[in-house]
């Protein structure tokens, strides 16, 4: 466990990944859901097992309904994982349209860097923004000094002649597998982003449906 320590009520959420799976392929980014698993599970007083989440992905996919998964795992405190899996139909490429949400993110908060089962925060800001402007497909998240954090339910990249740019942890955001594996390639570097620096487009992503692009409403 880290100094971080389990923090209080956490027997009320769990920890989450949500896992593609194909056929052809099996499971992409496997390797990096399983790193930010135990170390969520370590920083925030979780049992995990290697063992047990490596059994959980092989019943997910033993009768898959379909060439292509959405898996879900979610980890209990006491180390148990329970799964869900669907089919996943990708949506047809576009550019997604982004709404700026009207919640705040403190940047101290420990728990927006764990991808847990306390999703209200971000879906109720989807919702708004959506009830406001059927158009939007996304909503993006500033913290308390006015610096970009991240989507609802994707990470955020800024492409620059250099690479990508993500926003850092430290601002407040979820430590993305897409992010993290993007970042370990070499494909992007972390770099403190403001709404003017979106202006002419961006990027967004996530381990289920790749990087794709998107660009801001107003």
């Amino acid at each position: 466990m880290s100094a971080e320590g389990p923090l209080p009520g956490a027997d009320d959420f769990g920890l989450i990944e949500t896992i593609l799976w194909t056929r052809d392929g099996g499971y992409w980014l496997v390797e990096g859901h399983r790193a930010r698993l135990k170390n969520s599970a370590r920083a925030l007083g979780f049992a995990f097992s290697y063992e047990a989440y490596d059994i959980v992905l092989a019943e997910a996919c033993v009768f898959p309904e379909a060439d292509r998964l959405r898996v879900r795992l979610e980890l209990r405190r006491d180390g148990k994982i329970g799964w869900s899996a669907a089919p996943f139909v990708p949506e047809p490429a576009k550019i997604w349209r982004v709404a700026v949400a009207g919640t705040r993110l403190d940047s101290a908060n420990p728990l927006l860097r764990h991808k847990t089962t306390r999703r209200a925060t971000y879906e109720d800001a989807l919702a708004a923004a959506q009830a406001a402007d059927p158009r939007v497909d996304e909503v993006i998240f500033l913290n308390e000094r006015d610096e970009v954090c991240e989507g609802a339910r994707t990470s955020l990249f800024l492409q620059h002649e250099r690479g990508l740019l993500t926003p850092p942890l430290d601002c407040g955001l979820l430590a993305g597998v897409l992010r993290a594996d993007l970042l370990a390639r070499g494909e992007a570097r972390e770099h403190r982003l403001r709404l003017d620096d979106l202006r002419s487009g961006f990027s967004l992503g996530n381990a289920l449906r790749g990087p794709f692009r998107a660009r801001l409403l107003f």
